[in-house]
C-alpha cells in the first residue's frame, strides 16, 4: 500500500494581511460606487432647448418588424417620418429633430423642446 501524503498546512492569515485585504476591497468598492453615481447624473452639455418653429410630416407608411433569432417579437405600423424643426437661439441655428408620433402631436409651433445634441456634435 502507498503511504499517504501528509496534509498541506497553510499558515493562518495575519491581522495585517486581513486589514490590507479589507482596505483594498473598500477602495475598489468606493471606485465602483463613484463610477455608478457619476454615470447616473444627467448629461449637462449635450442637451439643447429651443422653440419649435415648424412641424414636418413625411408620409412613408411602413411596418417595422423586430425579431430575435428565428422568431418575430412584434410588428409596428409607422405612418411616416415625424420631424420638428427647432430654433436654438444660443446656437443661432435650427435643428431638425426626428420624434415619435405622440410627441409630434403634443407639440405646437412656439412650444419649447429639449433634445440631445446630434451625435456628430456631442463633446
Amino acid at each position: 500500500m502507498a503511504a499517504k501524503n501528509a496534509p498541506l498546512v497553510i499558515p493562518s492569515t495575519t491581522r495585517r494581511d486581513a486589514l490590507i485585504a479589507i482596505v483594498a476591497g473598500l477602495v475598489v468598492l468606493a471606485f465602483i460606487g463613484y463610477g455608478v453615481m457619476h454615470m447616473a447624473q444627467p448629461v449637462t452639455g449635450n442637451k439643447l432647448t429651443g422653440t419649435v418653429i415648424e412641424k414636418v410630416f413625411t408620409p412613408q407608411k411602413e411596418r417595422q418588424v423586430s425579431f430575435n433569432g428565428s422568431h418575430v417579437e412584434g410588428a409596428k405600423e409607422i405612418a411616416g417620418e415625424f420631424v420638428l424643426k427647432v430654433r436654438v437661439d444660443e446656437q443661432k441655428r435650427t435643428y431638425e429633430v426626428p420624434v415619435e408620433q405622440e410627441l409630434y402631436e403634443s407639440k405646437n409651433v412656439g412650444d419649447s423642446l429639449t433634445f440631445l445634441r446630434p451625435p456628430s456634435e456631442q463633446h
